[in-house]
This record gives C-alpha cells, structure tokens and sequence, in this order.
C-alpha cells in the first residue's frame, strides 16, 4: 500500500493557494497586476473583472493573505501588485512531494 503522508500534509499546507489560482475572479486579478508594470488600484482592477468593488477588496484581501499580492500606498491610494515567487516555490515544492511519492508508489 501506498503512504502518501507527505504529500497529505504538502497539499494540506498549499490549500490556500490552490484555491487562490483555483477561482476564475482571482485568476483574472493575477492577469491584471502581471500585466501592470506598476500594480494596479481597486478601481482599475473592479473595471477589469467587472464586479464590485468590495468584491474586488475581498479577492484581494484573500490574496494578500495568500502572498501571492502584496499592496503600498501611494498618498490615499493603494496600488497591488504580484509577489508570486514564495508561492510558486511553495506549490512546487508541494507537487515535487507528490510526484516523488506516487514515483514511490510504483507510479499508481
């Protein structure tokens, strides 16, 4: 029998952002600012997901606490942008775990 608990807890541990890229909304957000060459305000991101504004702080706020967006001000303002890298390293390290215990499970 196969003992995937590394890949359990791994996986466990990456939920958050599975999720995150997992929703249409989020995806498009991630678009947006990898688009953006200086990060992109709450206004011009509801205009380019086209839905409300506290939708669009919800999405972010989520993401934020995700790390995959982080935010400065700019006077009143709060400009987002990506910071995806510790994340992506974290997802790939979460799949190199499972790629490595299904190698272990005989490739099942």
């Amino acid at each position: 029998m196969a003992n995937y608990q590394k890949s359990e807890v791994a996986l466990a541990e990456s939920a958050t952002l599975i999720n995150i890229f997992a929703e249409k909304i989020r995806r498009q957000i991630i678009i947006a600012l990898g688009n953006s060459d200086d990060g992109l305000n709450v206004t011009d991101i509801t205009a380019m997901v086209n839905i409300s504004r506290p939708a669009v702080s919800h999405h972010l706020r989520l993401m934020r606490e995700a790390g995959v967006i982080d935010m400065r001000s700019n006077g009143v303002e709060h400009i987002y942008y990506l910071t995806l890298t510790t994340p992506l390293q974290q997802l790939l390290s979460t799949f190199n775990t499972l790629a490595a215990d299904t190698q272990a499970a005989g490739g099942k």
